[in-house]
């Protein structure tokens, strides 16, 4: 397996893992919200998600999409010696907490900030 399909392969085993972990009124909401796998963002290549549609305060009824940025996420964990699974896990959590409407303020306080 090349080593771009070992990410992909193993931030959907973290997202599905993640989402079987959440209280079930989120989970029916992650399960609406697809998750895309890029290699970097083209914009900013610093960033390690996005989610589209943010409106703060508001569970959104686009549905995203969330997309995790992988490789700018395994080059972050090799420079700042944190593990893969674990940052996907937060980077995903922080794009969907978006999706529910919260906004900055709000994901630190829950610890996805």
């Amino acid at each position: 397996m090349n080593p771009w399909e070992s990410l992909k392969t193993e931030a959907q085993r973290v997202i599905e893992e993640t989402i079987a972990e959440l209280p079930p009124e989120i989970q029916v909401e992650a399960k609406k919200v697809p998750v895309l796998f890029e290699e970097e963002c083209a914009e900013d290549p610093e960033i390690l998600g996005t989610y589209g549609h943010f409106v703060p305060g508001e569970v959104s009824e686009a549905n995203g999409p969330i997309i995790l940025y992988l490789a700018t996420i395994d080059d972050y964990c090799a420079e700042e010696n944190e593990d893969f699974a674990t940052e996907v896990r937060l980077t995903y959590l922080h794009e969907l907490g978006h999706h529910l409407g919260w906004d900055e303020g709000d994901l630190e306080e829950r610890g996805l900030g």
